[in-house]
């Protein structure tokens, strides 16, 4: 990537965007990074008119990272009702090329152009050489992706991991999961470990205990659970960052990730006095027959908001 790019990080809040460049040590820089409230726009075409109007020097190549399935022109978002489309955008905004990339295949591409201060060590560990790498975490959504070092490069493997059923591991999860069985017919880890996640677990402790749930958002109840000014919600936040440890062996077992696990996403930023503790710790590491396959495993969370921005232009390579 000799040239600037346009950069998009797209999900179901947040549009966020830049113009990328590579550094001579392999690093991305990033410029006129903007973030676009999904709900405020119509398409994400509106939302890039929007943030080129005070751009003058404009690149002629795109790279998104989109919260949905990708491989064709038209990407459907998992989490809005956007609907993207390369070829539409490259013939309104007169680009040469626009390429559309999970959004969690850049976070894994991210992890070789993300500096090493970067990352938070929760389980420093040793990883073995040549292993995957399983890059995870929860935001609207809950993303998952492998990324696997080749002679020229790397190689990301994206994968819709995050749709697994969810399996409780505690008597309160167990209640948790009955409650949710009521209201969907397939109960996946996207269903709690996400943003509306937190909502639905928050919501189903205030049930089970007979307390009063007085907050309607995910930001709220993060919000009061970061600055422990509510039991309950600090409860909620303690149960999602155990059901993500959950997630985040199962994810090293089905990838055979024992290169490490990187945690990344919205939520985990939010929540991150939850998750660099023993508890989580504990769980992570303690999954009986198996414990000792993913005890070693290093594990971190990827502190760089615009990770999948880097990401992202790393395909423009």
């Amino acid at each position: 990537m000799d040239k600037p790019v346009i950069v998009g990080d797209v999900g179901g809040t947040n549009a966020r965007l830049a113009i990328a460049k590579r550094l001579s040590n392999g690093k991305i820089d990033l410029t006129h990074v903007g973030i676009k409230p999904v709900e405020e726009f119509r398409s994400l075409e509106a939302a890039l008119e929007n943030w080129l109007v005070d751009i003058e020097e404009k690149p002629k190549n795109a790279v998104f990272a989109l919260a949905g399935v990708t491989g064709s022109d038209e990407v459907r978002f998992t989490n809005s009702d956007w609907v993207v489309s390369a070829s539409k955008i490259k013939e309104i905004f007169g680009l040469d090329s626009v390429l559309l990339v999970n959004d969690f295949a850049a976070q894994a591409m991210a992890i070789p152009a993300t500096k090493d201060n970067a990352f938070e060590v929760i389980n420093k560990g040793k990883p073995i050489d040549g292993a995957p790498k399983v890059i995870l975490g929860p935001g609207t959504g809950l993303g998952m992706a492998g990324l696997v070092q080749t002679n020229d490069g790397y190689r990301v493997m994206p994968t819709e991991g995050g749709h697994q059923a969810f399996a409780p591991r505690s008597d309160i999860e167990r209640e948790i999961l009955k409650i949710l069985a009521s209201a969907f017919d397939n109960v996946t880890f996207e269903h709690v470990v996400s943003g509306p996640g937190l909502l639905r677990i928050y919501k189903c402790l205030g049930t089970i205990r007979g307390e009063h749930t007085p907050f309607d958002t995910p930001p709220e109840i993060g919000e009061a659970a970061a600055n422990l000014s509510s039991q309950l919600a600090v409860d909620a936040a303690k149960t999602l960052s155990l059901m993500l440890a959950t997630f985040c062996a199962n994810a090293v077992l089905a990838l055979g990730a024992q290169g490490g696990c990187v945690i990344a996403g919205g939520v985990a930023e939010q929540l991150s006095k939850f998750i660099a503790t023993d508890d989580f710790l504990e769980r992570f590491k303690n999954i009986g027959v198996m414990s000792n396959y993913v005890r070693d495993v290093p594990l971190l969370r990827n502190t760089d908001k615009y990770a999948a921005l880097r990401g992202a232009a790393m395909f423009a390579q």
